[in-house]
């Protein structure tokens, strides 16, 4: 612990898997600037009650810079979990039926950094377009 530690408070928060794909989250639905109702709710049906995750995520972002946060998640999650976590955030993204701009961004970040192609995501994207195309049944 460093001489300034407890007035800055520490920066030695340990991701789990889980709580690295929950700041994954927070830093999607965050990066328009707002986090509506609609958007937490989701995100509780994510970490599915597990308070100490949310809490970590939090804790691991909070002055942590987005390019910072989304190696460092990169750096957590395994191959499977990279992929299970982008579209978890697609996902979260496409809910409203709108991708912002910045959304858009942090996608494009984490999907870099995760080393996921395009073409491997478009089966995702389309099922979740589709699964938020309300207009149908107008």
């Amino acid at each position: 612990m460093g001489l300034f530690d407890k007035l800055t408070g520490s920066r030695s928060v340990t991701l789990t898997p889980k709580s690295a794909m929950v700041a994954a989250a927070i830093t999607v639905i965050a990066s328009d600037g707002v986090i509506d109702e609609q958007e937490l709710f989701d995100l509780q049906k994510i970490v599915r009650g597990d308070r100490a995750a949310v809490e970590t995520a939090i804790k691991f972002i909070q002055g942590t810079q987005i390019p910072e946060t989304i190696e460092k998640v990169a750096g957590v999650l395994d191959e499977q979990q990279r992929l299970t976590t982008m579209a978890i955030l697609l996902d979260l993204a496409m809910a409203d039926g709108i991708l912002a701009g910045n959304e858009q961004k942090v996608l494009k970040m984490y999907m870099e950094q995760f080393g996921i192609p395009e073409q491997s995501l478009q089966p995702i994207i389309d099922v979740i377009a589709l699964k938020n195309n309300f207009s149908v049944f107008s």
